[in-house]
C-alpha cells in the first residue's frame, strides 16, 4: 500500500543514518478520501494525500518551513486502524520502503519530486 509520511529534515537525516524511522501515522488513498473529494482519479487522490502530509510536515516545524513527505510502500502488517485517510503505523519504516520524497516549498499546491537515491545529495541544503 502506498502511503505518505510527513517528516522534518532532522528526522530525515536520522532515518538515513539509522535506516529506520518510527512514524505514528501515514496518509493513504482510500474510499473515505475518494468520497470526501468526490473523485475517482487516482492521481488526484494521491496528490491530495501527499499535499496533506506536506502541510502536516510544515505544521510540525513552524511557519516558512519546507513540507517534506516520504512516499513509502507499506506492508499489510504495518497498517493499523484508519481514521479518514490517516492510518496508524504499527511498526518502523525501513529505508528500503522509501520510493521518493516530495517537497512543498510554499503553501501553494505544488510538490517537487526527488527519487530516494537523490535524497542524501539534497539533504544538506534542506538542513541549512
Amino acid at each position: 500500500m502506498r502511503a505518505y509520511v510527513a517528516i522534518t529534515p532532522p528526522e530525515l537525516q536520522g532515518f538515513i543514518d539509522s535506516g529506520s524511522f518510527k512514524a505514528s501515522n501515514a496518509l493513504v488513498v482510500n474510499q473515505t478520501l475518494s468520497e470526501e473529494l468526490e473523485s475517482d482519479t487516482e492521481e488526484e487522490l494521491e496528490f491530495e494525500s501527499s499535499f496533506q502530509a506536506a502541510m502536516q510536515s510544515r505544521a510540525m516545524q513552524g511557519p516558512g518551513a519546507l513540507g517534506m513527505v516520504l512516499a513509502v510502500d507499506l506492508t499489510a502488517d504495518q497498517v493499523g486502524a484508519a481514521q479518514g485517510n490517516h492510518v496508524e503505523l504499527l511498526s518502523n519504516l525501513s529505508w528500503s520502503q522509501v520510493e521518493s520524497l516530495l517537497v512543498a516549498e510554499s503553501e501553494e499546491p505544488e510538490l517537487s519530486w526527488f527519487a530516494a537515491q537523490e535524497i542524501p545529495t539534497y539533504l544538506p541544503q534542506w538542513l541549512a
